[in-house]
């Protein structure tokens, strides 16, 4: 059985591993988790971004425009069913080895298959066998996204002091709307400067190819930081002593109920987030007839408006406690949904980036307590695993669905029914984070 605390007065001295980080060394691991995060989303978010431009005529040319466009979108879905496998595997040995190796592995997986998906023949060189090596490269993508966040959350938590853990741990959270901003401006960049047909036949493949040397760039920042002192100090006092059981089924057993009401608590998060720049992209250029220029750049300012909702959520996290902090973000996003949503059914590229971007500043401010909040609610030898139950979780019944269930909502109810949509999955999360309580103060090392 795992212990919940390290045994005391074993009077170890603590190695240099696990000796206390300054701040400026605090600053340096934030720094490098939000890279590697933005990277590892620049990727993932770039793959959605050709599934809805190129996939379908270059990999599924025999289905049609319409056929192929959904087989194209059910690659996407395969990354959600990716992640939590790949959640549990990266989460079983961060909490076994450690948190700084895994999280190598995790970017080392999305670069080279990111890359590889830049260089697949399409559909007329190789028949059948470029939509299945499609679907297999965005697997891996998944797995690597769902051992990404946990690590990355971790790392920036364990080394932060207590008076700044929600600041620099949402330093991650920053990563992944840096990734979307990314993602977004360097497909508006490609699309605009290369001409449609050459975009079709090669040009698409640049950034695939080209992120390979970002990865580079996180890959270097990363084997620069040294292990989790919090991690290699419970290694030393021999915390994680276990009578063979796996992590993740430690969390379950021993912690049944912060598991459940924390996975609820993200399904918002992840709800209101996919609604926002994934859903209601497509609903703009298909639906409301604003074109692809003006929705992209729309989804670039909400995605900035974001951004600062996750900093100034991420002070009063610090400053007046996780949970004012998230429920703030989220009866906000309740309030605004059908404010929001009422802008965006105008048509106006100007009204809907408004109203996106009203929504999104409130959709932030509920992201940046989660990693601390949920970082805080287990202990160290099954943390890394306890954060992944929770996300994937919390995604599945959230991220995974949102999109579908927004979209044959406004086809059989029209956008009132998205609306309720927003506002009840937000009421449910809001609850549960009022049954978990407040986490400040935790002492994350013991």
């Amino acid at each position: 059985m795992i212990n919940a605390e390290p045994p005391r007065g074993t009077g170890t001295l603590p190695s240099a591993a696990a000796a206390p980080p300054t701040m400026r060394e605090a600053s340096k691991v934030a720094r490098a988790a939000f890279i590697g995060t933005t990277i590892e989303w620049f990727d993932f978010y770039l793959y959605a971004s050709a599934a809805t431009l190129v996939f379908p005529e270059k990999f599924f040319p025999g289905l049609g425009p319409a056929g192929g466009a959904l087989a194209s979108f059910a690659t996407l879905t395969v990354a959600f069913v990716a992640r939590p496998v790949g959640g549990v595997v990266f989460a079983h040995y961060g909490d076994r080895v450690g948190r700084k190796a895994t999280l190598v592995a995790s970017l080392l997986l999305m670069g080279i298959s990111t890359c590889l998906v830049g260089l697949i023949p399409t559909y007329e060189t190789i028949g059948a066998l470029a939509p299945i090596a499609l679907v297999l490269l965005r697997f891996v993508q998944g797995a690597a996204v769902g051992g990404e966040w946990g690590g990355a959350v971790l790392m920036a938590t364990e080394f932060a002091p207590p008076s700044s853990r929600a600041r620099l741990s949402s330093w991650p959270q920053q990563g992944v709307t840096a990734g979307l901003i990314l993602s977004t401006a360097v497909l508006l960049l490609v699309t605009t400067t290369i001409p449609s047909e050459a975009y079709l036949a090669w040009g698409w493949r640049i950034p695939f190819i080209g992120s390979l040397l970002l990865i580079v760039v996180g890959l270097v920042m990363r084997l620069k930081v040294r292990e989790s002192p919090v991690f290699a100090a419970a290694r030393q006092a021999a915390q994680e002593e276990s009578n063979g059981q796996l992590p993740i089924l430690e969390v379950f057993r021993r912690y049944t109920r912060k598991t459940v009401l924390a996975s609820v608590a993200y399904i918002a998060v992840s709800t209101t987030f996919y609604v926002a720049f994934v859903y209601l992209l497509s609903h703009a250029t298909s639906d409301l007839g604003i074109s692809k220029t003006a929705a992209l750049t729309a989804i670039l300012v909400a995605a900035c408006f974001y951004s600062v909702g996750i900093m100034l959520s991420a002070w009063i996290a610090d400053a007046r406690g996780r949970r004012p902090a998230l429920l703030i973000g989220l009866i906000g996003a309740l309030v605004t949904s059908v404010p929001m949503l009422l802008l965006v059914q105008t048509g106006e590229p100007i009204l809907f980036a408004a109203g996106l971007s009203m929504f999104s500043l409130l959709v932030g401010m509920s992201y940046a307590p989660i990693g601390v909040y949920f970082a805080e609610l287990f202990p160290t030898a099954i943390r890394y695993s306890g954060m992944t139950a929770t996300n994937q979780v919390g995604s599945l019944l959230g991220a995974a669905i949102a999109p579908f269930v927004a979209a044959a909502l406004y086809q059989a109810f029209g956008m009132v029914a998205v609306g309720i949509y927003l506002i009840v999955v937000t009421a449910v999360s809001a609850v549960a984070v009022a049954i978990l309580g407040e986490t400040r103060g935790t002492e994350i090392e013991r």
